[in-house]
């Protein structure tokens, strides 16, 4: 969404009480379970003035918030400045600049990894484009460029994320199609080391930003312009760790966050609530959305068991038709050999929540299955097919609305 901005979201720096506060975390918002919604109370909803770039960022304990924000102050000219509110005798207080930001350069992706003493964040300096910042017991320190080698052919972008060992994951531009992909700068030796790309699981040969780790490395999210998202713009899609390193095939991470497009994904140091920023059509320009951590959880167990069903020669397994699907579709499956069948529908949220049958035989050959869909929420599902022999195939079925 394309927003004409006039002023610095400055004004909101001079507020000083713009709802009924209190000392709950995450301002005492309602916590999200599995369906996204808008986070900030309407104080702090994006208006005609400025927008929301990239999603808060909260201390473990979410009592205290920094973000950023996009305003026009001039045509042809753009801020990014970085503001910050905390509990403070009981209540949330008003909205502040933190003592480390510097208006006179585009600042954001303001990122906790683990604890609440080190903060990192996007600058636009001449020495380096990641800025470490380290709180004391009187205030936070001064800025730290990190010194990071870029590879020939890409520029910097302005989003990256970083896990417990201090690795780096960022996206960078390439100087000739402008496209993101994203990279691992390794932190080795006290030294932050060339960048390297990962590897087609991530990168499509589209473009892919926004990178968010796990703190762990359990998992990554990112934001990529590939063919097949629901927002028409750029969709979130997650990869997890395999055992031995490498990582899964990356997924969309479904039609209840990406309906709409969604980009800037942080997860709580709580590891609840995941975060991202998109515009719906009651927002005006961008406004921050959560959700449930549990639906990582929930994708993870898909990706299992997506993984474990793909072994079969004797039993084929061909993509429903029309997909996504509304209403009525068809599924349809080969069988090299006569013998009982069983077929069943996994939820991203859920688990199992339909069998279509189970032990039933089926002879030899092509055989079809119409499915109403009508009644299943919006998202991503699995659908399993299991012979008694144990051969087992899985595909992915779209639900829209």
């Amino acid at each position: 969404m394309k927003t004409k901005l006039t002023l610095p979201g400055l004004i909101l720096f001079f507020s000083i009480s713009l709802w009924a506060q209190n000392n709950l975390p995450y301002l005492g918002q309602t916590p999200p379970g599995l369906t996204a919604l808008r986070f900030p109370p309407d104080s702090l909803l994006a208006t005609n003035n400025w927008m929301w770039h990239g999603s808060p960022v909260f201390t473990y304990d979410g009592l205290e918030m920094f973000w950023t924000e996009y305003s026009e102050p001039t045509a042809g000219t753009y801020k990014l400045e970085i503001f910050t509110m905390r509990v403070e005798n009981n209540n949330w207080s008003s909205i502040q600049r933190p003592s480390f930001a510097d208006t006179s350069y585009k600042e954001n992706n303001v990122l906790f990894i683990a604890s609440d003493d080190t903060l990192y964040y996007y600058s636009d300096r001449t020495t380096s484009f990641i800025t470490q910042v380290v709180r004391t017991t009187t205030g936070w320190g001064q800025p730290q460029a990190l010194q990071i080698p870029l590879p020939p052919g890409v520029l910097y972008g302005n989003t990256f994320s970083v896990a417990k060992n201090r690795d780096i994951y960022v996206d960078l531009l390439d100087t000739t199609t402008n496209d993101g992909n994203i990279y691992i700068s390794h932190f080795q030796n006290g030294n932050y080391q060339l960048p390297q790309v990962l590897g087609p699981e991530i990168n499509s040969g589209y473009g892919e930003f926004c990178p968010f780790i796990d703190p762990d490395e359990r998992y990554l999210i990112f934001a990529s312009n590939r063919p097949g998202g629901y927002g028409g713009q750029l969709d979130l899609y997650i990869c997890f760790k395999n055992e031995d390193q490498t990582w899964t095939d990356a997924i969309n991470m479904g039609f209840e966050i990406n309906s709409t497009a969604a980009f800037f994904p942080f997860v709580t140091l709580d590891k609840k609530y995941l975060f991202f920023t998109t515009g719906k059509p009651a927002d005006i320009g961008y406004n921050p959305y959560w959700i449930s951590a549990d639906i990582i959880d929930s994708l993870h167990l898909l990706v299992g068991i997506d993984k474990a069903g793909k072994s079969s020669e004797q039993l084929k397994l061909y993509q429903n038709q029309p997909n996504p699907v509304r209403n009525q579709t068809i599924f349809f499956f080969d069988l090299d050999y006569s013998g009982k069948i069983s077929f069943e529908i996994y939820s991203l949220t859920k688990g199992r929540i339909r069998v279509l049958f189970e032990n039933k035989f089926f002879v030899k050959g092509k055989h079809s299955i119409v499915f109403d869909a009508s009644e299943l929420p919006a998202g991503i599902y699995l659908y399993k097919l299991t012979s008694s022999v144990g051969d087992i195939v899985t595909r992915k079925m779209v639900v829209i609305k």
